[in-house]
C-alpha cells in the first residue's frame, strides 16, 4: 500500500504516500528556502504553494524525508509548506502571503520527532528563543513540531494546530533521510473536499 497516513481536515484531507501518486499534483521544486508560490508563478523553485479555494482543483504536493509537511487552511484558501529547521529558522511560517488566506487551522504531517532529532549543543543558536530543546546527559534534541507550532501561534494567535504523532525516522514504512540517507521522498498531499 502506498498511502501510509491519512488525516481528515476541515476542508480537505492530508495523505502521505511513499511514492509519487498516479494523479496530477501541483508542486514546486523545493530548495529549503522560504518562498511561497501561487498558481501564477508555477513551475518555480519554492517551499510552499498558496491557492484560493476557488482555484484549487488538483492536489497540492510537498515532498519530505524528515522535514515538516505543513497544511494551513484558511477562510479564503490553503497553503502547503515544506519546512525543515532551516525554513523555520529563516521565517517561512511568518511569510506575509500566508496572511492572505486568513489562517484558521494548521496540520503538521509525519516528520522527524524529538526522539530522533538529535542536534549539537551549538544548534541552539539557531533558535535562541525556543523552549523546545531537551538535554539528557550530553545528548541534545529538538522538537521541530512544537517550535513550528510556537512560531505559528505568535503569527496567528487564534490558530488551531494539530500534529501527526508519526515520526518518519521511527516508522520504517516512511522515508527518512536521517535514518537511511535515502534519496526517496514521502509525497504529502492536500486534497480538497
Amino acid at each position: 500500500m502506498d498511502v501510509v497516513f491519512t488525516e481528515l481536515l476541515t476542508r480537505g484531507r492530508f495523505e502521505t504516500w511513499t511514492r509519487k501518486p498516479d494523479m496530477h499534483c501541483l508542486q514546486v521544486t523545493q530548495v529549503h528556502g522560504i518562498d511561497v508560490a501561487t498558481l501564477y508563478t508555477l513551475p518555480c523553485e519554492a517551499d510552499g504553494i498558496l491557492v484560493s479555494w476557488e482555484e484549487l482543483e488538483s492536489p497540492l504536493a510537498i515532498k519530505t524525508a524528515d522535514c515538516l509537511p505543513i497544511v494551513i487552511e484558511g477562510e479564503t484558501g490553503v497553503v502547503v509548506l515544506h519546512a525543515g529547521w532551516r525554513g523555520l529558522h529563516s521565517g517561512i511560517l511568518a511569510k506575509p502571503e500566508i496572511e492572505l488566506i486568513r489562517p484558521q487551522r494548521v496540520f503538521i504531517g509525519p516528520s522527524i520527532h524529538e526522539c530522533c532529532f538529535e542536534v549539537s549543543s551549538d544548534f541552539q543558536q539557531n533558535f535562541p528563543e525556543s523552549p523546545w530543546f531537551h538535554q539528557q546527559g550530553d545528548r541534545f534534541s529538538f522538537n521541530l513540531q512544537e517550535e513550528a507550532k510556537r512560531q505559528l501561534l505568535i503569527a496567528f494567535p487564534s490558530l488551531i494546530v494539530s500534529i501527526a504523532p508519526v515520526c518518519t525516522c521511527c516508522n520504517p514504512e516512511l522515508h527518512s533521510y536521517r535514518r537511511d540517507k535515502t534519496p526517496d521522498r514521502n509525497w504529502n498531499l492536500y486534497i480538497k473536499g
